[in-house]
């Protein structure tokens, strides 16, 4: 998969305003919030595009809010997506939306004028010289922002776009590839060795959980006192997991794509696409389906791929079928219909004897697919329809109706 296209990154600058500032932006915020719920409540739910929303309601809500046109605009964008994703019944204030003609970063980077309901006003940024060189590398020509308000100010979303370091006619030269088998025990096992522990974060998602059971149990049961108390803890909470678990994610997503770009290789990914649904109409404890429904495999990929293409660096996603299951030294897997050579952590192939650990072996699986996948001879010549009641023990994969991919296989030998 390899996309030779702009990449948007998100600059978060810190605002230096006056009080004056401070209250026009307030009022901002509260009016956009307003006309949100006005747009909200006023256009019929079945209406969930941004363009039929603002054709219903565009002149009425610029009429009664007095906000500037791309602003009510905007307005209707959040709504619509609002009404696509999480479904807030109520628009809280603390946001406002951009885009490039309500907001002008300065030559210099210094200031940035924003539209408020009065006109524009001028206010100073507060750079470091990570949001100075990301707003340099995206031209100083931002796509869009958000103006978010936190516990110590006036922050500003801005949105770049940077162009990729891709280059598609380098793409085949590259025969190296590193093999990503994602996991629950193991976050991320790679084909070279190196492994990701998810020790921690199963620890902290266990933790957290009980804590909100315990919070939760006091907030609707204990006395007035108690219940006011466990609803600040549960506000302290909110969040704190779910930014541990993206700042673990970044941090594994910054070390494989520097081991890739040092060994000038592909990265290879299994496509997870659907795996919750289909993994949760099978019977398993309260604990597992927690655990297998908190498992931030697609953020992880969503970093792996937005850091590869600003390094130029290709990602190839395969099919993840019976790659746990095969060996990567004989590719076989076992002769015995549900029976597999993995044991847990363990992998001790019954055909040529190697025994190892099992996601190292996954690795290395995924690194061939992804290798085969990518392979000048075409994809014709990796379709193989061959069953496994045919001929057991070979890593394949049937076609069947609704599986994307899952005719691809890696074939030692003529269909």
């Amino acid at each position: 998969m390899y996309k030779d296209e702009p990449q948007i990154l998100t600059v978060v600058c810190k605002l230096e305003t006056t009080n004056e500032q401070d209250r026009h932006l307030e009022n901002l915020s509260l009016i956009f919030a307003a006309t949100c719920n006005y747009i909200n409540s006023s256009v019929p739910d079945k209406y969930t595009g941004a363009t039929k929303i603002q054709k219903l309601i565009y002149a009425d809500a610029k009429t009664r809010s007095g906000l500037q046109a791309n602003h009510v605009i905007q307005a209707c964008i959040r709504v619509a997506g609002n009404r696509k994703n999480s479904k807030v019944k109520e628009f809280k204030p603390g946001s406002v939306l951009y885009d490039a003609r309500t907001f002008t970063l300065s030559k210099n980077l210094e200031v940035v004028s924003l539209c408020v309901l009065s006109g524009r006003i001028k206010v100073k940024l507060i750079l470091g010289d990570y949001q100075r060189k990301m707003l340099d590398w995206g031209n100083g020509s931002p796509s869009s922002a958000t103006l978010s308000k936190h516990s110590d100010g006036w922050y500003l979303h801005i949105q770049v776009k940077v162009n990729a370091s891709l280059d598609i006619a380098q793409i085949t030269e590259k025969h190296n590839y590193l093999g990503v088998d994602l996991g629950r025990k193991d976050i991320a096992s790679v084909s070279n060795g190196m492994s990701f522990s998810g020790e921690k974060i199963e620890k902290t998602r266990t933790k957290y959980s009980k804590i909100r059971a315990r919070l939760q149990y006091k907030a609707s049961t204990g006395t007035r006192s108690s219940r006011r108390r466990s609803r600040q803890l549960q506000k302290r909470l909110a969040g704190k997991e779910r930014r541990f678990q993206a700042w673990l994610n970044h941090n594994i997503a910054c070390k494989l794509i520097l081991e890739a770009s040092f060994s000038e290789s592909h990265i290879v990914l299994e496509d997870l696409t659907g795996i919750r649904e289909r993994t949760n109409t099978q019977p398993r404890s309260r604990e597992q389906r927690f655990l297998a429904n908190s498992w931030s495999f697609y953020q992880l990929k969503l970093f792996i791929q937005y850091k590869a293409n600003i390094a130029g660096i290709p990602v190839v996603l395969v099919n993840p079928r019976y790659t746990s299951q095969t060996c990567h030294k004989c590719l076989h897997i076992h002769p015995i219909a549900g029976s597999s050579y993995r044991n847990g952590k363990d992998y001790c192939c019954g055909h040529c004897g190697w025994k190892g650990d099992a996601d190292y072996n996954a690795a290395n699986v995924i690194k061939q697919l992804g290798a085969k996948v990518n392979s000048p001879c075409g994809s014709e010549f990796l379709a193989c329809n061959l069953s496994v009641a045919s001929i057991p023990g070979l890593l394949k994969a049937h076609c069947e109706p609704g599986v994307p991919g899952s005719q691809w296989v890696v074939y030692k030998g003529q269909c």
